[in-house]
């Protein structure tokens, strides 16, 4: 991992722009006491082995990473931010934080992934050093000094234009499996559309998850559940909490199949016995099958599509019209089966589990990347975004080995910006 704090000469030498020997015979001539003491940066300046322009670039990053614990607290110069498009820095996870010579570092969440490295030096004419950050503060990050409210600065003129978020907006809280395979929490979508905000599936760490990324618990109407598997449910009961403990009067909304709803009533009363017989606002257990439902209070609709993962419960994926004219659809967990390709007919986004590389036991009723490539042809979607990957997705993903998008935690699309 790339150490954020070093000395002036060791980031010189990360950067590639001195070599070892020369840092050491500077470091000599410091070191020696009948010379005057001077700071090691105005010793490779004095002796033409770097210009003032690397010197200061370098002081610059030293400062901008010692007095910033935070990136959203990092002051950012204009040019430097101009470099990485809006739109690119959030749907990517990445910030820009300071160029040297021809170097741009960069807050990065996929360090490993060296697609997107390539992407970015062809998208900035720069080379590249990422420093590892967490998704959820780049992104928290990037709408700080994003804000289109700084267009009246100097130099920022373009970011108004540059960031609409029109919506509706699909921010992936957690991409990962039932296991958190690389770190990730386990699924939960979150959806922010013209009429309504909602999750689809609520994984154990989604309430905190939603926090860090800067999205209000209480801004949701409800929960949207594919089926009754502990990684994709066990965050209900402390997002119903935070209703509770916010003083929340608007009425709360859980979906899903009847056998879903009651597991998950029996984890709630586990988790806090007797606490939402009588919550202080109305909470909805609304059943879905076979038949399209409508969100409550809104015109967007919800079709049901059955899918192969549990042997006793249903497990449905679904297809979501949204006010905005937009179709998403997500399979919930499934194996391979003839109503996925129904669930991606026409849709803006297909969100699709892909938990292995290789075919899986027919047991184990997961989806393989192998199994969606055969397939391809067959899902009608204009996006397709793999999500709930494992270990060997995950490696192959940052080989670059993949032909689809994969999620990850902080994701955030913006439907709005794709075009039909």
């Amino acid at each position: 991992m790339r150490q954020r704090y070093l000395k002036f000469g060791e980031w010189l030498q990360r950067l590639e722009l001195l070599s070892a020997a020369d840092l050491a015979a500077a470091l000599q001539t410091q070191a020696d006491p009948a010379q005057p003491a001077r700071y090691i940066g105005e010793i490779l300046l004095a002796e033409g082995l770097i210009s003032e322009a690397v010197r200061d670039g370098v002081l610059a990053l030293q400062k901008l990473l010692g007095d910033s614990t935070r990136l959203a607290e990092m002051p950012i110069a204009p040019e430097v931010l101009r470099k990485i498009p809006p739109r690119f820095a959030r749907d990517n996870a990445v910030l820009p934080l300071t160029q040297i010579a021809d170097h741009l570092v960069v807050a990065l969440a996929q360090t490993d992934s060296e697609p997107l490295l390539a992407e970015l030096t062809e998208l900035t004419g720069c080379r590249i050093y990422p420093l590892p950050y967490r998704a959820a503060d780049i992104l928290a990050a990037a709408q700080v000094v994003y804000d289109p409210r700084r267009a009246s600065q100097a130099g920022m003129e373009w970011i108004h234009e540059a960031l609409p978020m029109d919506g509706p907006l699909i921010t992936f809280v957690g991409s990962g499996d039932a296991v958190s395979t690389g770190a990730r929490n386990q699924t939960c979508i979150h959806v922010r559309s013209e009429e309504c905000t909602f999750l689809i599936d609520c994984g154990p760490a989604s309430l905190s998850a939603m926090k860090q990324l800067g999205l209000p618990p209480q801004q949701l109407q409800g929960i949207l559940l594919t089926h009754a598997h502990g990684d994709h449910f066990g965050g209900v009961p402390y997002v119903l909490l935070e209703q509770v403990l916010a003083g929340r009067s608007a009425p709360f909304w859980v979906m899903g199949p009847a056998p879903v709803l009651e597991r998950v009533q029996q984890w709630n009363e586990l988790a806090f016995p007797k606490l939402f017989d009588q919550p202080p606002f109305e909470l909805l257990w609304l059943e879905i099958e076979q038949e399209p439902r409508a969100l409550p209070g809104t015109g967007a609709m919800v079709y049901p599509f059955a899918m192969h993962h549990q042997r006793s419960l249903p497990c449905l994926g679904y297809q979501i019209h949204l006010a905005e004219e937009k179709i998403i659809a997500y399979t919930g967990d499934t194996a391979w089966c003839d109503n996925l390709v129904l669930l991606a007919r026409d849709t803006d986004l297909l969100i699709c589990e892909c938990s292995a590389y290789e075919p899986l036991p027919e047991a184990v009723r997961h989806l393989s990347y192998q199994e969606l490539l055969a397939h391809q042809a067959e899902l009608k979607t204009r996006q397709l975004m793999l999500t709930h990957l494992g270990q060997e997705m995950l490696t192959r993903a940052a080989q670059g080995e993949i032909a689809f998008e994969c999620a990850f935690d902080g994701l955030t699309l913006d439907l709005s910006s794709r075009l039909d």
